[in-house]
């Protein structure tokens, strides 16, 4: 199977949310990969951080080699780091996002990059 990556570019706005699941998982079904829902799941929470935390444009990437696919956010603010919340209460509306990203993915992390920063996660199937 000839390995082929999906790459678009996406506004910083929150109706992008929905493309980037849709994308994902027609990326993964078609790639044959195990871990849709947790693929789609985790994209949907990378997305709305670049979108509430980063700066546009957005580029979403994603990648299966072998067993494992990696998925990338890519957007234009390097200064804003993500941030893993440790004291998110019962209460808080929001800061559980990265912690599914950590407890779901075989390895995540961020850089940055040329154009701002990149934000990423690993699922092995």
């Amino acid at each position: 199977m000839m390995m082929v990556e999906l790459r678009t570019s996406l506004d910083a706005e929150p109706g992008q949310v929905a493309l980037a699941r849709h994308l994902v998982s027609g990326y993964v079904r078609e790639q044959g990969h195990d871990e849709e829902d947790v693929a789609v799941l985790l994209v949907s929470e990378l997305v709305t951080n670049a979108i509430l935390h980063g700066r546009g444009p957005l580029e979403l990437r994603a990648r299966a080699t072998g067993d494992s696919l990696r998925v990338e956010v890519h957007d234009a603010d390097p200064r804003t780091a993500p941030t893993l919340s440790t004291d998110v209460g019962p209460t808080d509306d929001g800061g559980r996002g990265l912690q599914l990203v950590d407890i779901l993915a075989d390895r995540w992390g961020w850089a940055e990059s040329p154009a701002g920063k990149v934000v990423w996660f690993e699922l092995d199937s």
